[in-house]
């Protein structure tokens, strides 16, 4: 199980954002791959500059395994793999001006009406890129969309962060990602957009703050914590929401658990609130066996429990 070492959990840290050359026990130059898939641009990546550390972004549990038992096979050491949003581990795990390159492989480029905000073009991504790449630090998208590779060049150029190069079709790079060779056996173009930072930027982090994820109460009324149960908290200027799923209790009421699903500006974590009875006081905290990423929504979720339940 020793592939297992190359994921790596960055919301167990007490602050953010990582201290890179501990987890390499290196310093080296850092790149990113937002969406690695199965891993095989990863490994090339890691295989062929073996003088830098590479941080790899994915959801896909399935494509975490796959490209971990690759990189164990090939003995590599400069991977860690990051299972959140790339475009929020992107922000909050780098510090400006301190990534060299960051590459993007055939995203879905969610055309349909509504699906904006997942683009990768949306401006706070792109101010995201202009912030943590170094000054000349290089960004490169390949798509097999037209369509989508001229709106991304388009939002690099006006955003005047960037030098952007004229698109490249068909541009065969080192290594061919398996949509790379599947789009192009099936006859279907694809495009490579190359920008390079010229001007930075500041970007708001959401979990740099740090401060307490726990509040301590004299008194719980087990009613009003019942109440809580599908109940939706919003603070829509702050762009955070949240809600409890579910209400467990022990029998002798002196612990309950609570399922709650937060959001930051869309981005979503699913965590647990313990309620525990200590002493002469409760505390209201979360619950070790699920770690979120301690954002505003996460913070403001604990206090407002706590709030909730006191029954005053």
């Amino acid at each position: 199980m020793d592939w297992l070492r190359y994921h790596f959990y960055p919301e167990k840290l007490e602050e953010l954002p990582p201290n890179w050359d501990e987890v390499f026990g290196r310093s080296a130059p850092i790149w990113v791959e937002i969406g690695f898939g199965n891993g095989e641009f990863l490994l090339h990546l890691a295989q062929n500059h073996p003088e830098v550390n590479l941080v790899g972004f994915e959801l896909s549990i399935t494509s975490f395994v796959k490209a971990q038992k690759k990189f164990h096979s090939a003995g590599m050491d400069n991977v860690r793999l990051v299972m959140v949003d790339g475009r929020f581990g992107l922000r909050e795990l780098f510090k400006d001006d301190s990534v060299g390159r960051v590459f993007v492989n055939f995203p879905c480029p969610w055309s349909k009406k509504g699906y904006e905000d997942r683009r990768i073009t949306t401006d706070d991504f792109i101010k995201t890129l202009a912030a943590v790449l170094k000054k000349d630090g290089v960004f490169e998208l390949m798509t097999d969309d037209e369509k989508y590779s001229r709106e991304v060049f388009e939002k690099l150029e006006v955003s005047g962060f960037f030098d952007v190069e004229p698109i490249r079709m068909d541009h065969r790079r080192e290594v061919q990602t398996r949509y790379e060779r599947k789009w192009l056996a099936m006859g279907r173009h694809t495009y490579l957009v190359v920008a390079r930072k010229i001007e930075g930027t500041e970007v708001e982090r959401l979990t740099w703050e740090g401060g307490e994820v726990h509040e301590k109460v004299e008194a719980v009324d087990t009613g009003k914590l019942k109440d809580l149960l599908g109940k939706v908290f919003k603070d829509e200027k702050r762009g955070r929401v949240f809600t409890v799923k579910g209400v467990f209790s022990s029998d002798d009421g002196k612990h309950h658990l609570l399922k709650v699903i937060s959001s930051d500006h869309g981005f979503e974590q699913h965590y647990n609130v313990l309620v525990q009875k200590r002493g002469n006081f409760w505390i209201v905290k979360l619950d070790s066996t699920c770690q979120p990423y301690r954002t505003p929504a996460v913070k403001w979720s604990i206090r407002m429990i706590a709030r909730e339940i006191t029954g005053k």
